[in-house]
């Protein structure tokens, strides 16, 4: 095995350790904090912290692509130009921090009546701190430190837990103290990590400098913003449309869970990725269409899968995790999963414009599912509240998925009376769910029975085939090698 190789190896292994932390962390904060808070409290909180993200991702610019791009030829060319350009980005992105505080200061009042002085300031500091803290650690990706890179994003949840818990039974401005302290610990690591790379003379403003870079950038920043924007507005437009922090809640906790059991479904589906650049590399169209063929059939067959355990499940689940109070969690979250299969179809859609860089095909896919969940909210959120803004949910999901999945089906040669015939093999099993939900036990085990139930089906009706098992073993021994 090359040095290379080993390396990479290396790399995968640590993030995949820290996706795992990741992963914890959520389920932990899930467990713990609503219960401790109590609906109206933790809906205020997680107001703020949803706005906080909102703005991270408005002054990223796209950072991780530019620096992940640039960065590494700079280094081995130009080091000073690529100190330069770490320096420029810097300095706007500090500039950027400092707008954020009065205009949420401008802003916040108007989003709720509560969201005034201290909370709405140190939602504007804690962005502002992210932000800047991003620009060491896109330097680390751009590196190929992978494990510090992946550090403040998996562990970020474990060290935000007990500072937000002594917090938390006090104000909304205290919770938020704790958030913004958290941020203060990553940036001070971010910082000591890159420390050789404040340099007076690269942090001098020469804005020009970055102008080449930020136009490749400004691409990306729009297609990750999009993206955002879709999943994470609604908790936004709950309080907007609803006034009712509780409601707010209900939608939060919901979406964290959404992401569990996304996040694994769609690392599954990303990890292919790879192999099948490497087909496309090497003039292997016919692999390439086969592949994200049989990835797009088993994706969308594990997430009914996981549609049906959550319907049969949920009710019982989330009241149990997160107390009585969050009963109206399990509502949302069922409707929230219904877009599962669709987001699949986004995840094979995004290797095949990847592999076949078409960042445009994504971003038009992006701006339309947006303006329909928009426009969707609008109508069903005052009249039904969290629920009705998980049904905008996922009608925009779907329209997002439907749209970039069409743009790139040259690419899959797709039989799609297959892909159709999976998605309408799992409504009956759906329809099961008022039979099953009044017993915890049943449930679960009808989840299981009818996962198993359907994989046989799909096989017998050849709309499944073993090819994937086939593939994951490939990429097993690749792996191993």
């Amino acid at each position: 095995m090359t040095t290379e190789a080993r390396k990479m190896g290396r790399n995968l292994s640590l993030i995949t350790i820290n996706k795992m932390i990741q992963l914890m962390g959520g389920a932990l904060w899930a467990l713990v904090v609503p219960r401790w808070m109590g609906p109206d409290q933790y809906g205020r909180f997680a107001l703020a912290m949803s706005l906080s993200l909102l703005l991270w991702w408005v002054g990223d610019l796209g950072g991780l692509e530019v620096f992940g791009r640039h960065i590494p030829p700079l280094l081995e060319k130009d080091p000073q130009k690529a100190r330069q350009l770490f320096g420029q980005t810097f300095l706007v992105r500090l500039f950027l921090a400092a707008m954020l505080v009065p205009i949420m200061l401008l802003v916040g009042p108007w989003i709720a009546p509560w969201l005034t002085g201290w909370p709405a300031a140190l939602i504007g500091i804690s962005a502002g701190l992210h932000i800047l803290s991003w620009t060491s650690f896109h330097l680390l990706y751009a590196r190929k430190e992978m494990g510090k890179w992946a550090t403040e994003l998996s562990w970020r949840l474990m060290t935000q837990l007990p500072l937000v818990l002594i917090a938390g039974k006090y104000s909304l401005t205290a919770q938020m103290t704790a958030y913004t302290l958290n941020e203060v610990i990553y940036l001070a690591i971010a910082i000591w990590w890159t420390r050789d790379w404040f340099q007076w003379r690269t942090l001098r403003p020469r804005f020009g400098v970055l102008a080449p870079y930020l136009r490749m950038g400004l691409g990306f920043w729009a297609t990750n913003v999009g993206l955002i924007l879709l999943f994470r507005t609604g908790t936004v437009l709950v309080q907007l449309l609803t006034g009712n922090s509780a409601q707010v809640s209900f939608y939060d906790l919901a979406l964290t869970v959404f992401f569990l059991v996304y996040t694994i479904i769609d690392q599954l589906i990303r990890s292919f990725l790879p192999t099948v650049t490497e087909f496309h590399e090497g003039g292997q169209q016919e692999r390439v269409g086969r592949w994200l063929q049989t990835l797009t059939r088993w994706g969308a067959a594990l997430a009914v899968i996981a549609v049906i355990a959550v319907q049969y499940t949920a009710d019982w689940v989330l009241p149990l995790i997160l107390g009585s109070e969050y009963g109206e969690s399990a509502t949302v979250l069922r409707v929230m999963l219904l877009s599962l299969p669709a987001l699949v179809l986004v995840g094979v859609g995004t290797v095949a414009a990847a592999v076949h860089q078409s960042p445009r095909v994504k971003l038009i896919a992006i701006a339309v599912g947006a303006v329909t969940f928009w426009g969707s909210a609008l109508y069903v959120t005052p009249r039904f509240g969290a629920v009705g803004t998980a049904w905008a949910l996922t009608i925009g999901l779907n329209v997002y998925a439907l749209l970039l999945f069409s743009q790139v089906r040259h690419a899959l040669q797709f039989p799609w009376r297959k892909l159709i015939g999976l998605l309408l093999l799992g409504i009956p099993f759906l329809l099961l769910r008022n039979f099953v939900a009044d017993h915890f036990v049943v449930a679960v085990a009808a989840s299981f029975i009818g996962g198993l139930m359907y994989l046989g089906l799909g096989l017998v009706l050849k709309l499944l085939s073993t090819d994937f098992l086939q593939m994951a073993l490939q990429l097993a021994r690749k792996q191993e090698g």
